[in-house]
């Protein structure tokens, strides 16, 4: 588990939990960590779904209203070997969208399932998880199986934009491009 969060600085938090959702370990950045615990979260969906599905994605959510994070759970192949639960900083990913260059004046953002930015050049719009559901270009995204349609449409300013987009596997998000026409 140390060796995990040394390699990996976006895991904040890593819990084991055994066969039946009850907490073995947690190892944080962020907190004390705790061994034996046996907090039971065989109900929370981070380990039911874990175990039905192998793998969990949770929901953006904001701590303390500054960065992205998520909760990620795997599953072990074996039904004895439990769930390890990580708590994910998505911080790396607004760096990564803030750096990508769209021309001159276009962007790229992430959005969620269910049509929040996750990650925007402007990090008050991420930081707002602000609700582009609206959107056709998002509409469209989220309502077709295709993937890299490239299209006309208004961006959340109301300006024309060419825009195109890519899905993300796994946790359902889409990265689009808008580049002011």
């Amino acid at each position: 588990a140390l060796r995990l969060l040394r390699q990996v600085p976006a895991i904040t938090e890593l819990s084991q939990l055994d066969a039946e959702g009850k907490e073995l370990l947690k190892v944080s950045r962020l907190a004390m960590d705790v061994v034996g615990s046996g907090i039971d979260y065989s109900r929370e969906a981070k380990f039911t779904e874990s175990v039905a599905k192998k793998v969990y994605y949770g929901s953006v959510y904001l701590r303390r209203e500054s960065e992205p994070y998520m909760t990620l759970g795997m599953a072990g192949w074996r039904s004895d070997a439990g769930v390890s639960i990580v708590e994910l900083n998505l911080k790396p990913m607004w760096d990564i969208v803030q750096q990508t260059k769209v021309g001159d004046r276009g962007v790229a953002y992430v959005v969620n399932a269910e049509g929040r930015v996750i990650a925007h050049p402007d990090v008050s719009v991420g930081k707002s998880l602000r609700d582009l559901s609206s959107l056709a270009q998002v509409q469209e995204a989220r309502t077709t199986p295709s993937t890299g349609s490239v299209r006309t449409a208004r961006d959340m300013n109301g300006q024309e934009v060419v825009t195109a987009y890519a899905r993300v596997m796994g946790p359902g998000w889409l990265v689009f491009v808008e580049l002011p026409i």
